[in-house]
């Protein structure tokens, strides 16, 4: 009986990692790398095999996610969250487009339960350091393949549909460089995690080649991000009483100067004067062509996804005036939130990603459980929050960055309410984790 016990855990255990593996690299290597940018992507249609295969994977993941010791666990703080997706959903649906707005929030939330589940799959720390230190290694030795024997697709070309004057930029295995940057700062988190948690060697050469490779990538913000992050870091565990001001203070000062100075005219002139370009590299059309579509629809915004893109707009007699009617997002994670699903939408996206991080966090101290993981899980939510001021990435439909903040958050709040098991020989099939 207690061999058949064990045979069990370990078919389980097995299981588990087999699906931890695929949802990572689902999400981080994507099933579309060294994408051709030669070509125009529009013309790009996500095949079938892809839809069906990405579907299938969240099925597995939906089905370990019943389980009773995984549903009790995983999806929190439920209150919230529920409102989040209902919110989502109600706007949604009274959108101009509510068919394919409800079809984008049904994949955002399955993002979210594949996140929330994720760190629920490794038996122990020990195995989730192993596993997601060899998986962050694969992926940046594909990047590096990529340059060395793929290059006219892991390198940005003159040749390149949308942003020739990147050539010679490295991407690796992603589409654009600036996604490439995250990336490997992120990856620089995961391996000074790893020289703790696993290996000091594997860590420093992980950090090494990674902070290499950004450097190649030309991503100013993540690398000016990638050290400051770090610090701040250290400022957070040890001054307590900082975390509040520097989180709402900082996003709220960061967007005050790069979306604020787009559309207060005194603010512009200040910070021109000063030589900075005041068109943040021609977000500044972008910004005030949102904000003057979010005051049209405060309340319920215009639908998730439902206004870049729109042929509305594209064709519209803006078009000749304004280039900004083609941009696909609003380049700030907050404008888009207010964009999908008005100021409502907006208020209950910052308690979710900025203060209910910080009420982990304040638990975490209680119960004197910051350890090199909560680090790492700190490191992404800071990096991220601040990324979000310049890039979209709130709830993104697939890619890594997005991913990989929920699964920071959620191992914050598993953190602040369970203890962490190093490792463990059996537990039966589709036990939990470590949270």
């Amino acid at each position: 009986m207690a061999r058949d016990t064990d045979e069990v855990a370990s078919s389980g255990n097995f299981g588990a990692t087999l699906l931890f593996c695929c949802v990572g690299c689902f999400y981080w290597i994507t099933l579309t790398p060294f994408v051709d940018t030669s070509v125009n992507p529009a013309l790009a249609k996500p095949a079938l095999w892809s839809q069906l295969l990405a579907y299938l994977l969240f099925l597995i993941v939906l089905v370990y996610s019943m389980t009773p010791r995984v549903r009790s666990v995983i999806f929190q703080p439920r209150l919230l969250l529920t409102l989040v997706f209902g919110w989502l959903f109600l706007t949604a649906a009274l959108s101009v487009d509510p068919l394919g707005a409800v079809r984008r929030v049904l994949i955002a939330l399955t993002v979210c339960i594949s996140a929330s589940a994720f760190l629920m799959l490794p038996k122990g720390e020990s195995q989730f350091a192993r596993l997601a230190g060899g998986g962050v290694m694969l992926i940046v030795g594909l990047c590096y393949f990529g340059v060395l024997f793929l290059p006219s697709l892991a390198i940005h070309q003159l040749t390149d549909f949308l942003e020739p004057q990147h050539a010679g930029r490295w991407k690796g295995i992603y589409v654009q460089k600036n996604e490439t940057g995250v990336v490997m700062a992120l990856s620089c988190f995961v391996g000074i995690y790893l020289v703790s948690a696993w290996s000091r060697i594997i860590g420093l050469l992980l950090i090494a080649a990674s902070c290499l490779f950004l450097l190649k990538t030309g991503a100013k913000t993540s690398t000016a991000m990638l050290p400051g992050i770090f610090l701040l870091s250290i400022f957070f565990e040890r001054w307590r009483w900082i975390r509040v001001p520097v989180v709402f203070g900082g996003v709220g000062l960061l967007n005050l100067a790069t979306v604020g100075v787009s559309t207060i005219a005194p603010l512009r002139e200040i910070v021109a004067a000063t030589g900075i370009d005041t068109t943040y590299t021609a977000r500044a059309d972008i910004w005030r062509l949102a904000l003057d579509a979010i005051a049209q629809h405060p309340i319920t915004g215009y639908g998730f996804g439902s206004f870049w893109g729109a042929e509305s707009l594209v064709n519209s007699d803006m078009r000749t005036l304004n280039w900004a009617v083609r941009a696909v997002d609003a380049h700030n994670a907050y404008v888009d939130a207010a964009m999908n699903a008005g100021i409502p939408g907006l208020i209950l996206m910052v308690i979710w990603v900025l203060a209910t991080p910080l009420k982990n966090l304040a638990a975490i101290d209680a119960a004197k459980n910051f350890t090199p993981l909560t680090r790492l899980f700190l490191r992404i939510w800071l990096f991220s929050i601040f990324l979000a001021c310049l890039e979209s990435i709130f709830l993104a439909r697939s890619g890594p960055i997005w991913f990989t903040m929920m699964v920071a958050m959620f191992g914050l709040g598993y953190q602040a309410r369970y203890r962490i098991i190093a490792s463990r020989k059996a537990e039966p099939a589709y036990g939990p984790a470590y949270a």
